[in-house]
C-alpha cells in the first residue's frame, strides 16, 4: 500500500527587481559630470575630496562632511543648466553644510541670481526606479 501525502503549495515570493542601472548612462555620467565638477570647482575656488557617481532614487547629489561629493547619474537626463545647478549646489555645501540664508546667498551668486528659478525648474523632474522624468 502506498500512502501519498499532499501539502499545499506555498506561494512563490517574488523579489522586487531593482532597476538595472544603465551602464552606458553611468559611463556618460562619469565622462561628463566628473570633469564638469572639477571645472566649476576650479572656476569658483572650491576644493573637494572625492567624487562618486551613484544611482540614487531620492536625491540628485549630496556632500559629506569629509568633502566627498556624490552625484546621481540620472543628472545626465536633465538639461545641462540644471546639471550645473546641482553641481554648484553641492559645491556650496563645502562652505555651508546646511540650507540656511548664507548657503542660498552663495548659491544664488554662483547662479547669476537665478537660484530660485533653477530650483523651481529642477522640481519639475523626478527620480524614480526607471530614471529621471519630467512632470
Amino acid at each position: 500500500m502506498i500512502i501519498r501525502i499532499f501539502t499545499p503549495l506555498r506561494p512563490i515570493r517574488r523579489r522586487r527587481r531593482k532597476a538595472v542601472p544603465d551602464e552606458a548612462l553611468r559611463a556618460e555620467a562619469k565622462a561628463w559630470l566628473i570633469p564638469r565638477l572639477a571645472e566649476l570647482a576650479s572656476e569658483h575656488g572650491f576644493s573637494y575630496n572625492k567624487v562618486f557617481i551613484k544611482n540614487n532614487v531620492s536625491n540628485w547629489g549630496s556632500c559629506s562632511t569629509k568633502g566627498n561629493i556624490n552625484l546621481n547619474m540620472q543628472l545626465m537626463r536633465l538639461p545641462e543648466e540644471l546639471r550645473d545647478y546641482v553641481i554648484l549646489h553641492e559645491l556650496c555645501h563645502l562652505r555651508q553644510l546646511n540650507h540656511g540664508a548664507e548657503f542660498h546667498e552663495l548659491l544664488d551668486s554662483l547662479c547669476g541670481g537665478r537660484e530660485k528659478e533653477l530650483r523651481r525648474q529642477l522640481r519639475q523632474y523626478h527620480i524614480g526606479a526607471n530614471g529621471a522624468s519630467a512632470s
